[in-house]
Formats: C-alpha cells, sequence, structure tokens
C-alpha cells in the first residue's frame, strides 16, 4: 500500500509552530506519515508533531543513534519512554548491533524499528527477519543525502529496496523539491526533478511503498503535488490542432495500464464514437487513440518509431519535460493524461 509522508524537525524550537503547521497541513490532506530527528533535550517538540500524529492518525517514527538513545534513558530493551511520547517508530540510523535490532523489533509495545535500507547488510536480513516475531514491526527507510552527488544511483536504490519488499519490509525514500538542489534527496538522478515525478517514478518501481517529503518546509502545491502522485503517474500531453469531443475522453485517469515492448497501452471501459483522422506515423512520445474500438477507448502511448497505421489517430505528444517517465511506468499502476494546448497563433 502506498504511503506519503512529510519530514518534521521536532528538535527546532524556534520553528516548532511552522512545523506543527505545517503537519497540520499535510494531515487533512491526507498524508499517512511524519519523519523526524529528535533531540532529548527538548521533550516539548516532540509532543507537539506528536500529537498532530495522533490526530490524523499519522505514523510518527523518529531517527535515533545509540547517543540519542541514551539521552532518552532507553536501551534495546526499554523502548517504554517512546511509547510514553506516542511515537509510533524509532529508525536506527546507525551503531547498533544485529542483535539489539531483534531485541528492539520484538519489543511488545507496539512500536515498529526501521532498519536503514541505505546500509543495513543484506546477509543478515534473513537472519533478522527470522529471529522478529511478527514481520509487521519492521520497516525500512532510506538516508537521504542534502549534498550534490552523494546520492544513491536510482537502480542501486531499486534493488536494494526489492531486498526488503521481497521479504514483506515496506520501504520509504526521500525526495526533495527541485527548488532545494542540496536537499534531502536519497537519490541522485531524482534531484532537481518535480516532487510529483519523483514520486511516481519511485511508486511504479514497485519495491518503493512510502515515499518522504525531504524539506521540512513544503509549499502546499508541493504537498499536493506528492498526494497527487500517489493516486495516480500524470503525463502531460502537448495537444495537436483539430481534437475532437470524442477524443478529449482519453484525457482521466486510467487503471488498466500496460507495458508493451513499443507502447504503453492505456484503455478504459467507455462509449468510442472516435473516427479516422490524423494517420501518420508514429513516433517516441507519440500520443494516439484507436478509431475502431466501440465500448472502450485505448491510447497507446509509444516509445519507439514505427509506421502510420489507419486505426491509430495521432492526437498529442507527451510533453518534453515527462518523455522520460515512458522509461519508468509499471504494469496497472493509474495514469493520469493532461492535456497541454498549443497557442494558436
Amino acid at each position: 500500500m502506498k504511503s506519503v509522508g512529510i519530514l518534521s524537525q521536532a528538535w527546532r524550537r524556534e520553528k516548532i509552530n511552522e512545523l506543527k503547521e505545517i503537519a497540520e497541513k499535510a494531515g487533512k490532506m491526507g498524508y499517512n506519515e511524519i519523519w523526524s530527528g529528535v533531540d532529548p533535550n527538548y521533550i516539548e517538540g516532540i509532543k507537539e508533531i506528536s500529537a498532530v500524529a495522533e490526530k490524523y492518525n499519522m505514523y510518527f517514527f523518529i531517527d535515533i543513534n545509540p547517543d540519542i538513545m541514551r539521552g532518552f534513558g532507553a536501551s534495546p530493551t526499554n523502548l517504554k519512554v517512546f511509547k510514553d511520547l506516542k511515537i509510533g517508530g524509532i529508525r536506527l540510523d546507525y551503531g547498533f548491533s544485529i542483535e539489539d535490532t531483534i531485541k528492539m523489533a520484538n519489543n511488545d509495545l507496539g512500536l515498529k524499528i526501521e532498519l536503514n535500507a541505505s546500509i543495513f547488510p543484506l546477509d543478515k536480513l534473513d537472519y533478522v527477519v527470522k529471529n522478529v516475531k511478527d514481520i509487521e514491526n519492521l520497516k525500512a527507510s532510506h538516508d537521504f543525502y542534502p549534498i550534490k552527488y552523494t546520492g544513491l544511483s536510482l537502480e542501486s536504490a531499486i534493488a536494494k529496496s526489492k531486498e526488503f519488499k521481497e521479504r514483506g519490509i515496506p520501504v520509504a525514500v526521500f525526495v526533495a523539491p527541485p527548488r532545494e538542489i542540496e536537499g534531502r534527496n536519497t537519490i541522485e538522478t531524482l534531484r532537481g526533478k518535480s516532487i510529483g515525478k519523483a514520486a511516481s517514478i519511485l511508486f511504479n518501481s514497485r519495491y518503493i511503498d512510502r515515499v518522504i517529503l525531504g524539506h521540512p518546509f513544503p509549499t502546499d502545491e508541493e504537498l499536493k503535488e506528492l498526494i497527487e502522485a500517489k493516486e495516480y503517474t500524470t503525463i502531460r500531453v502537448l495537444v495537436y490542432p483539430g481534437l475532437t469531443e470524442e477524443e478529449k475522453k482519453v484525457f482521466t485517469v486510467f487503471s488498466d495500464v500496460r507495458v508493451k515492448e513499443y507502447t504503453i497501452g492505456l484503455s478504459k471501459m467507455m462509449e468510442n464514437n472516435i473516427k479516422p483522422r490524423n494517420i501518420v506515423r508514429r513516433f517516441r512520445g507519440a500520443v494516439t487513440v484507436m478509431n475502431c474500438r466501440k465500448n472502450v477507448v485505448e491510447v497507446w502511448i509509444f516509445k519507439k518509431e514505427v509506421e502510420a497505421d489507419s486505426r491509430f489517430n495521432v492526437i498529442g505528444e507527451v510533453y518534453y519535460d515527462d518523455m522520460d517517465l515512458l522509461d519508468y511506468i509499471g504494469e496497472n499502476m493509474n495514469v493520469k493524461l493532461v492535456p497541454i494546448y498549443m497557442k494558436q497563433s
């Protein structure tokens, strides 16, 4: 199940009211998670954020290492202080042994334990899974890398995430808005991309279930963008002149999405009275609709160039900034087509 979250900074006394307001906005919009660093010397900040998380039934998890744990007076066998603060999970950043990880995951407080998906030794993963009483107690989340050129590759992040996902452990990744070039991004190749596109690429991988907005002070539009990416992948279409009313039906959300060698097929059961027109060659990014279907609208987006076919109307092309999405769309992932109309001179 896909989940979206925000990053908070419950340790920032001077910004706690602003952070709480953002958490409120996220909760009202349907966000599922809040991640935060914490300071054992500023308990009130944790309480402020955890109260918002509880109000909106959001999973609130915090980042700790052995020093922070000691600061709370906690230990791998005594995590009660976190439960008392209404924290839902603790992320083990670094410094904990495998045995300590197992002890914490077997807590009887209902606390989730987040493994560090970026650095956790994968050869130890089956051992941990075998010795944890309930796999539901385990989650995983990657590190974020704010410094440019220090992030993971997309291929590496997906490969690491796959190891956790295939064992029933949901994985989180951080993305930051393009205005934050040195923001909290897990994956280097997603740095500078829009939040919606970055999140869509991650969700379409099928091995990353959770995306966290890696900026503590997002705009309302950025919050909305991530929520929408949870529901569907948006592909903008530069529409050619002459689009008919019947062809406008393609600008909707498709749930039946199929990935082929040459194409991405989108179909939806509805009346189709589309007549043949603009029968021309198809190229990478060409958006076409079939004119020979009665009760289904079939859109085929081409990934390679092919000859013209009398059954396919070419109605537009994928907007240049969305073209790379063609390489990441996953089977049966929701896709929404959005029109961009060219200005008439």
